[in-house]
This record gives structure tokens, sequence and C-alpha cells, in this order.
């Protein structure tokens, strides 16, 4: 499980919320986001999404809402008004308080993605058994005896290419952490961010 705790002051836009976020996670900028929020979807395609604010949500303490990163991958994130404070005048910065778990990386293939690169990391060439797959081929093979062999040598190319796929993403993020998280990271990432973006 992934948790960031964050404080941020409630008149960022939601575009700005999201780029934080991103900072945070150690993402670059994703491609579109939406809020699910009391019923309603706002989402970044959306013209009047530009000007809402997350205080225009009329949230309360520990109310909870999902809000989902990156249109292609669909990161989803249960989000919760941890609580409502007010701030210090000139003290509007955003800082990550808090955390547990290692972000995924962001270009896994989405949380799908990334469970199986867990799970191969875990399992290692186990996972993706030859003898496995033929004995699955096999119940297949006898269960649709009308199936063109084709279409189970396809199979067998699609898992071996999935295969190899997941470990070049494993070498390319290297061994994957899963339960780390450095707060200092977090937060040199998002200070990063504030030396070029300012969010008022």
């Amino acid at each position: 499980m992934v948790i960031r705790l964050l404080a941020v002051p409630d008149f960022l836009d939601l575009t700005d919320f999201d780029e934080i976020f991103h900072a945070v996670l150690g993402w670059d900028s994703g491609i579109g986001y939406a809020f699910q929020v009391h019923g309603q979807e706002v989402n970044s395609f959306s013209r009047r999404t530009k000007s809402k604010k997350l205080r225009d949500f009329g949230l309360h303490r520990q109310e909870k809402f999902l809000y989902t990163l990156d249109a292609m991958d669909q990161w989803e994130w249960d989000l919760r008004l941890v609580n409502l404070e007010d701030g210090s005048a000139g003290d509007e910065t955003p800082v990550c308080l808090g955390g547990r778990g290692a972000s995924p990386p962001q270009y896994c293939g989405g949380p799908a993605g990334y469970r199986l690169m867990r799970k191969r990391q875990e399992l290692g060439e186990s996972m993706c058994m030859e003898a496995e797959v033929e004995t699955v081929i096999g119940l297949l093979t006898a269960a649709h005896p009308d199936q063109p062999v084709t279409s189970f040598e396809l199979l067998r190319t699609v898992v071996a290419d999935g295969c190899r796929s997941l470990d070049r993403r494993l070498e390319e993020f290297g061994p994957l952490e899963p339960e780390r998280f450095r707060l200092q990271e977090a937060n040199a990432r998002l200070a990063k961010l504030l030396e070029y973006r300012r969010f008022l």
C-alpha cells in the first residue's frame, strides 16, 4: 500500500494539485486526471476544470474521494481530507508530512503492470515456465479441439513476449522496493518543482 500525507493550501486549483502529487511521487507530469467527489467527476479534459479549486468541493474532515491520474494507466488514489487548519500568513508552501510504501514506477503499465512486475521479481523464471504454458495449452486444445493451432501459437508468443517485457521493465527500473519511502526525497522533489513553479 502506498500512502502520502500532504499539507496543501485549499486555494490550489486541480491542475496544481496534480503537479504537486506527481512531484511527491517522483513522476513526470501526467496525461490527464479526474476527481470523483460527491458523485460528480471533474477531469482535466473539461474547460471548467481549469478554474476549479480544492476548496470548491466543500470537503469535511475525514471525507474521502477518488483521484485518478494518468488517463492512459488509470492510477487510482483514495484521497482523504485528514484535517482542515488555518494556515499561517505567508506559509502556503505544499509539503509532504509522511508516507508509507514506494511510489510505483510511472511508466510500468499502470496498476496491473506494477503487480506483474512485483510478481515477476518475486517468482523469477518460475512465473513463465514453459512447461506450465504447454500444460495450459494442452488443456485448452482438449477443451476446444475446433480451434486452429495458430490460436495456441499466438498464446505462446504473447506469454513469452509478456515475460520479456516484464524483464525489460525490471531491468530499466532496477529492483523494486515496495516498502521503501523516504520523506526527505519526497520533499526534495517537491522543492525542485517549487523552484520554478509558484502556486498562488
